[in-house]
């Protein structure tokens, strides 16, 4: 059986504005095989201690660059305590003085990465780490609490049993565990190509989708590499302005493999969302390709993010993701080629679908575009 890789989330906390050194970490153990979840630049200690209970990660790693450890460490620990996961092993890195190692261990710190360590020493520590922290998890009747808690709106239980879900269950499992939920959520596939802005956009239609009192559930998949099986997860660090938001709920998901845009076990891990309670749950999909139509499977509506200058309208033609999508969202619209594109899928494939022009790092036409997925039958 096939081990599964080690997930770490790795997390910039301070005003620090630096992260070459951390986003060569990431790499670093992501060609190592590890699963890394990177959350971006300016995280509170309450946002990552947030996203480390979400992602249930074997490690929480956090980088200092800024000379703020000895008072942003003991309030992650404070936080992690709170969410009741005080069990998953904290590791911090970065410019940490040898004379406040003994401080960081007193509070609670798993392991200190000073400046000399080697990416092999690095790599070593954190797998002891997960493997201890794997070791303690809870085990067999334990599942049915996670179950209900769950549904009583725990995130820490929400977070342990989508990883029971992506690396415990037999496929049928989670239907047979997990009670069909009576709760009327929406299920919104979000797709396109690499770069068309799916994250961004998402991050915006969060924000709109609370200010209409809606509790969300984001599941955004990332490809798997084929080589060493590790994942860089980085579009929760496009979402940052609402990852602190108590009705938000942020999960990232390697594709282990998978074809067709998802994970092996994303409908299991959807299916453990709705019993949630979410209102809506968005799907995001690796970068998709023409054919990669699977999350219809799962999601209405599906919604297709196009950009100007993509393609000419011929590609609009060919059967696959264009044939399953129910409404068309035209990003970057403040781009030459909008109104052509516009045109054109209108005329290509009718006008019954709705199309929409956005502009998601400004803003524009998410509140359109809200509108038309929450009426969406």
């Amino acid at each position: 059986m096939k081990e599964t890789p080690t997930r770490i989330l790795l997390a910039k906390v301070g005003l620090d504005g630096h992260d070459r050194g951390v986003k060569v970490l990431a790499r670093g153990l992501r060609d190592a095989g590890m699963e890394v979840i990177y959350t971006g630049l300016w995280q509170t200690p309450a946002g990552a201690a947030k996203a480390a209970v979400e992602e249930d990660a074997d490690v929480l790693g956090v980088s200092f660059h800024s000379a703020a450890h000895m008072t942003l460490v003991p309030i992650i620990m404070q936080e992690m305590q709170a969410h009741g996961r005080a069990d998953m092993p904290v590791v911090i890195g970065g410019i940490i003085p040898h004379d406040d190692v003994p401080a960081m261990k007193a509070v609670g710190v798993s392991a200190i990465l000073e400046t000399e360590s080697s990416m092999s020493a690095i790599v070593s520590t954190i797998q002891e780490q997960a493997r201890a922290a794997r070791a303690k998890r809870p085990q067999g009747g334990a599942l049915d609490l996670l179950v209900t808690e769950a549904a009583k709106g725990s995130r820490a239980a929400t977070g342990r049993l989508l990883t029971w879900v992506e690396n415990d269950a037999g496929q049928e499992e989670p239907a047979r565990r997990i009670p069909e939920s009576k709760h009327p959520t929406i299920v919104v596939g979000m797709t396109g190509a690499p770069g068309v802005g799916k994250s961004t956009l998402i991050g915006r239609l969060l924000k709109e989708l609370r200010s209409r009192d809606k509790r969300v559930a984001v599941l955004a998949v990332d490809p798997a590499s084929p080589i060493t099986g590790g994942a860089l997860l980085g579009d929760r660090a496009r979402m940052t302005q609402n990852a602190g938001d108590e009705g938000v709920f942020l999960r990232s998901s390697a594709s282990r493999g998978e074809l067709g845009g998802l994970a092996p076990t994303t409908d299991g891990m959807v299916r453990a969302l709705r019993h949630a309670r979410y209102d809506v749950v968005i799907i995001e999909t690796v970068g998709a390709g023409q054919n990669d139509v699977t999350v219809r499977k799962l999601a209405r509506p599906v919604v297709l993010l196009l950009m100007p200058g993509a393609g000419d309208e011929l590609q609009l033609d060919k059967a696959g993701i264009t044939e399953v999508a129910n409404v068309f969202v035209i990003n970057k619209a403040d781009l030459p080629g909008a109104d052509r594109l516009d045109a054109q899928i209108r005329e290509t494939l009718g006008s019954k679908r709705p199309v929409i022009k956005t502009v998601a790092s400004h803003g524009e036409g998410i509140a359109d575009l809200a509108d038309v997925l929450l009426k969406t039958p």
